[in-house]
This record gives C-alpha cells, sequence and structure tokens, in this order.
C-alpha cells in the first residue's frame, strides 16, 4: 500500500510502524469529533437564543450572517469527522489509497473552514466574536455585552468555538499531514510468501523441463 498523508514519509520508520504512532492518529480523529460536535453545541445554544431574543424583544434586528456561516462549517466538520471515524474502523489502515488522498483534501479542506471560524469568532472584531450578534440594520446598537444589553451572556459563548476552532485547525493539519502505514511485520510476512509463491512456481517449472527433456 502507497503510503499516504503529507508528511508522512517523514515520520521515522521505527515510530511510522509502531502501535503508539497509530493510537496517537485514531485518537487525534476522535479528538477532532468531540471538537466539533461541543463547538456546534455552544454555538448552536448561542444562536438559538439570538433568534428568542430578536423574536420576543428585538424585532428589527436580524442575526449577523456569520452566525450562518460558522454554524454551518461546524454541522459539516460533526458530520465529516463521524464519518471517518467509522471508516476508519471498517476499512483497514483507512481504505484504498484514493480514500486516503481524498481525507487529506477534506482535513485541508476543514484546516481552511477552521480558519474562518477562528477569524468570525475572534473575540475583537470577529462578525461572529463575543460582542456581534445582532445586524446593525434598523437599530442604533450593534451588539449585545455592553452596549446592547448586560444580562445577556449569550454572547460569550463563542470564546469557546473560537478556542475549539483552534484545536480543531490544529487536529486536521495534523490528520492531513500523518496517515497509518501497513504494519511493518505484515509487510515482511507478506513480502516472504510472495517470494516463497515464486520460488515454488520456478521450482515447478523446472520439473516440467526436466519431465519433458526426458520425455
Amino acid at each position: 500500500m502507497a503510503e499516504t498523508g503529507l508528511l508522512t514519509r517523514f515520520v521515522p520508520d521505527r515510530l511510522r510502524h509502531s502501535s503508539v504512532y497509530r493510537l496517537f492518529l485514531r485518537l487525534t480523529r476522535v479528538l477532532q469529533f468531540f471538537s466539533a460536535v461541543i463547538s456546534l453545541g455552544l454555538f448552536s445554544s448561542r444562536v438559538y437564543k439570538i433568534y428568542r431574543l430578536v423574536n420576543a424583544v428585538k424585532e428589527q434586528r436580524g442575526i449577523n450572517n456569520a452566525n450562518g456561516a460558522v454554524e454551518g462549517i461546524l454541522a459539516a466538520a460533526v458530520l465529516y469527522t463521524l464519518l471517518a471515524m467509522i471508516l476508519m474502523l471498517i476499512l483497514k489502515r483507512g481504505g484504498p489509497t484514493w480514500l486516503r488522498w481524498l481525507w487529506v483534501l477534506l482535513d485541508l479542506a476543514f484546516v481552511g473552514a477552521f480558519i474562518a471560524v477562528t477569524v468570525l469568532t475572534r473575540p475583537n472584531g470577529g462578525l461572529a466574536g463575543p460582542r456581534h450578534c445582532y445586524n446593525t440594520r434598523n437599530a442604533n446598537a450593534s451588539n449585545t455585552g455592553t452596549q446592547g444589553n448586560a444580562a445577556d451572556q449569550s454572547c460569550n459563548l463563542p470564546w469557546g468555538t473560537f478556542i475549539l476552532a483552534i484545536l480543531s485547525t490544529i487536529l486536521h493539519a495534523i490528520t492531513a499531514a500523518f496517515h497509518e502505514v501497513r504494519d511493518h511485520h505484515q509487510s515482511i510476512k507478506r513480502t516472504k510468501r510472495v517470494k516463497d509463491e515464486q520460488l515454488q512456481r520456478e521450482d515447478q517449472m523446472r520439473i516440467n523441463d526436466n519431465y519433458h527433456n526426458d520425455v
């Protein structure tokens, strides 16, 4: 099986074929999933509170479009990491080579997506950040917290999303760069088996040649 992952070839051979390396990569996938789930839960809770507040009190205000973009990215990340974990358990070493390279491309895409989430939810100036819940359309103030409503805590939740987005960016970069490889001992056994089969075929051919020569 061809090695996949952007930096797998640079991992020392002894470490690359160890169980510690495989466990690290699988744990990284699990952490990706939980990071995305927790982020989605936090952000969805915040968006729900904003919708409720908009409908009940601030009817002329709308929710910032950046919130929908962040929630969409987080939902896609949950589905992707869940599918990746399931296939990781079903398929040996992540499946065929083309599928493993597809994981690389998708992980790189999610690196970019989570960088976007980090920018959108950053504390200072992020459009979906802690102090930017509402559009300025038909309203004098555009955010909650100090300027909007001091009792409204719904805009504090992006802090968790912001921190987890940074973590998810790192985790997806790891799984894009490093992949599992075929077990070293299994590769040796397979190579030996192929050689033995080749020798058997050569021996059989020599026997057949000797038989025809004698006849």
